[in-house]
């Protein structure tokens, strides 16, 4: 009897695994299978805002201010972001589900942008996630940002697996949780900047080194160094999207070994090509909500300390203005979307205010079961009262 009970549970989860596999495919093929975002070539070097540059009279130190969102945008191809609930709840205590339409739903997005440039309220710098299908690379464009560039795109594959890998994972990989069918999406990361962009690195996680459906999704990190008009050095700027834990259709535990060891290349990447000099803010869906081992492995692989601002802006609310009401005394464990910072050399970093933005339902729907994570930082250093930082002119 037990046996027999198994046997149909077995079959069941099978079967369901098989139809989603299929079902994801089928929306792939009719969408194109993957879209190729063309942006101009880099270094752009648009501008359309030149931050105030502040001067303390008593010490001398100059600083800027500068903004930066990071939204998951859910640019799913249809109909797999059909049915998707937000983690917002309505009056009656219900998941409010977001739109189904998700090419309006991402025009809706660039255009609220847009309106938020007309109010001078823009973000600087916007960093997306899930921005998959052809009406993501619309929200750059409509939130009238003259500079952006996309990550690595469906063909932009990495090395297929490295010696962190053991062979036993390796060995795992399922058909029919996609985990043998190639790459059928890009990265879905896209960089917009009110700044120019010197430099762009798109750098696709290993190909093998993944876990269930999101192997589908050719992940990995969009890094580039910003030209912020008066800073003395370049800004750099990162943002990715590691594994999923419950989407990725697979066992916690596999999804956590893939999880470690995208984090573990992110590392090395950043390792080889940051220059200490740059300050450098970092943000974008991490996956590590209510996940200790995540988030553990997380710090304790960091390149340097972990400066994450919504940690930050909780222990310090005199010096970092929010109106996010958290249930927690660690809003970083409640959260996939992080923002972070690591200051230069010679440049520090302080997070001034966070909030959060598209958290509210339109005609009862969510934009994306995501909200964009908005933050203002200072960047300020030391100037001799001899010299003057030079502004580039708006071009």
């Amino acid at each position: 009897m037990k046996s027999d009970a198994m046997t149909s549970i077995s079959q069941s989860w099978f079967g369901r695994s098989r139809r989603w596999l299929w079902a994801t495919i089928v929306a792939m093929i009719l969408t194109g299978c993957s879209t190729t975002f063309k942006h101009a070539p880099i270094p752009q070097n648009g501008l359309v805002r030149v931050p105030e540059i502040q001067i303390d009279p008593t010490t001398g130190i100059h600083s800027i201010e500068l903004s930066v969102l990071i939204y998951n945008v859910a640019g799913l191809p249809w109909p797999i972001g059909c049915g998707k609930e937000s983690r917002t709840m309505d009056e009656y205590g219900e998941r409010i589900p977001i739109a189904c339409n998700r090419s309006a739903a991402l025009r809706a997005i660039g255009d609220s942008l847009g309106e938020l440039r007309r109010l001078g309220q823009e973000p600087d710098i916007v960093m997306l996630q899930e921005a998959f299908i052809s009406a993501a690379a619309e929200i750059p464009v409509r939130g009238g940002y003259p500079n952006w560039v996309a990550g690595p795109g469906v063909s932009d594959l990495g090395s297929i697996y490295s010696d962190r890998a053991s062979q036993s994972f390796i060995d795992d990989r399922s058909f029919w949780k996609g985990e043998k069918l190639g790459k059928w999406q890009s990265s879905g990361l896209i960089l917009a900047s009110n700044f120019p962009i010197k430099v762009a690195h798109k750098h696709p996680f290993n190909q093998w080194e993944c876990a269930g459906f999101d192997c589908l999704a050719n992940k990995g990190l969009l890094v580039a160094e910003i030209e912020v008009p008066g800073l003395p050095y370049h800004l750099g700027v990162a943002t990715t999207h590691f594994n999923s834990r419950g989407a990725s259709g697979v066992t916690s535990e596999r999804a956590l070994i893939a999880h470690n060891l995208q984090v573990d290349e992110a590392r090395d990447f950043l390792r080889k090509i940051m220059n200490r000099d740059l300050p450098f803010i970092w943000g974008g869906d991490l996956n590590m909500r209510n996940s200790s081992d995540r988030l553990v492995y997380f710090v304790e692989t960091a390149i340097e300390k972990i400066n994450e601002v919504s940690a930050f802006c909780s222990a310090n609310p005199k010096d970092c203005e929010t109106q996010i009401e958290w249930s927690s005394d660690a809003p970083w464990q409640e959260a996939q979307d992080l923002q972070g910072w690591v200051p230069g050399n010679q440049i520090s970093v302080t997070p001034l205010s966070m909030e959060m933005l598209f958290d509210d339902p339109v005609d009862g729907i969510m934009s994306s079961d995501h909200d964009g994570v908005f933050v203002k930082y200072r960047l300020s250093w030391p100037v001799p009262r001899n010299l003057s930082p030079k502004s580039p002119e708006i071009r």
